[in-house]
């Protein structure tokens, strides 16, 4: 969908935007999110569009008569007509800003315009409002008894967490629950989420441990998947061309992945799943606790892990970028343990067995074989 050339007038008149205004949901929210980042310039002008939507579908919203539409629009036009001597703003004049979800408040504040166009932007917008009311047949048709997001969703503010490289973050959310969020990490979710779930995305690695509560679900969105859980502790790691893998400490836990498992999997404590959403598979195992969430106590365990992962481990640890040099043609596996060690004492321990020399400058780090 190509959203560059959208005005106020054609978010309002897209059907998949108002219906991600009026029900968010875990897909359109990635979906609109995406489309926004790839042209920030729309931040204000959907921002607009959400505000018309909203109150066209306010309750008991009164509905105009065809003799009230047709002055309206009468006086409109005249004053559009006029708009070269729509008079002076007062320079303190200011629009109150709406309240809206996360991704529309990603919008930058721009200078306020020069004062002679205040009065006909409103307008603008004014008249867009009297165009989208006469097209409430239409909605109405498309989105039959659409009601107004479950807990004013659609009003309220998202929460987003990130860590850089080298820096891990201990959270404790609105219900209770504690997150220790893994470096180069992100979560983000519903500021004192919904009245009837506990919804969070996740990309990277976070270790999770719930408060319980039977009315509302706690589910990790990852890529593709999702992990619900009641009370319950879990790890999570779903970084950017890897694997997801699912961990479960204590309680219990179901994943789900899109079009893939036919039906939902359920993990008991001491079971993991990993599922290779390149290749459309999953394994079900056992997995040692200590490794798992070693980090969480500041330890690096590697067992019979692939070289590419061992890196992203340690940059993300360190902060640091890693170049290799002459690279195997072979399969590398590193193991090892490390409590709250430097780099340079880690690499020293790894190169022994895996018979590998590194330079490390500063923030770089190269490794030859």
């Amino acid at each position: 969908m190509q959203i560059s050339n959208y005005t106020i007038e054609d978010f309002v008149l897209d059907p998949s935007f108002k219906k991600w205004v009026m029900q968010p949901n875990a897909e359109s929210n990635l979906h609109w999110e995406s489309l926004l980042e790839n042209n920030p310039m729309k931040y204000k002008d959907a921002k607009r569009a959400r505000e018309i939507i909203l109150q066209l579908n306010a309750k008991n919203q009164p509905r105009l008569s065809d003799s009230e539409f047709e002055k309206m629009r009468k006086d409109f036009d005249l004053r559009l007509s006029r708009k070269t001597e729509v008079k002076s703003v007062a320079k303190d004049q200011r629009v109150i800003p709406i309240h809206s979800i996360s991704t529309l408040e990603k919008a930058i504040e721009e200078p306020s315009p020069k004062a002679k166009f205040v009065d006909y932007f409103n307008l603008r917008v004014a008249c867009v409002l009297i165009f989208a009311i006469s097209f409430g047949a239409f909605f109405s048709w498309y989105f039959t008894d659409l009601p107004l997001p479950e807990n004013n969703v659609a009003l309220a503010m998202y929460e987003e967490h990130t860590t850089v490289p080298g820096v891990k973050s201990h959270l404790t959310l609105s219900d209770g629950s504690q997150v220790v969020l893994n470096s180069g990490s992100k979560l983000r979710y519903l500021k004192n989420f919904e009245k009837n779930r506990r919804e969070l995305y996740l990309t990277g690695e976070a270790f999770f441990n719930v408060t319980q509560d039977s009315l509302r679900p706690f589910i990790v969105r990852t890529l593709e998947t999702s992990t619900t859980a009641l009370g319950t502790s879990f790890n999570v790691s779903a970084y950017q061309g890897e694997t997801v893998d699912v961990s479960l400490i204590t309680g219990k836990v179901v994943v789900d992945k899109d079009n893939l498992l036919a039906k939902t999997i359920t993990l008991l404590p001491g079971e993991a799943l990993k599922i290779d959403l390149e290749n459309d598979n999953f394994v079900k195992s056992r997995f040692d606790k200590e490794e798992v969430i070693g980090w969480t106590k500041k330890r690096i365990i590697f067992q019979k892990t692939p070289l590419f992962e061992a890196i992203r481990v340690l940059e993300n640890w360190y902060g640091v970028q890693i170049q290799i040099k002459n690279r195997p043609t072979h399969q590398i596996l590193l193991s090892g343990k490390f409590q709250d060690e430097t780099l340079e004492n880690v690499l020293e321990g790894l190169r022994f067995s895996t018979r590998f020399e590194y330079i490390i400058d500063n923030e770089n780090v190269t490794i030859t074989f």
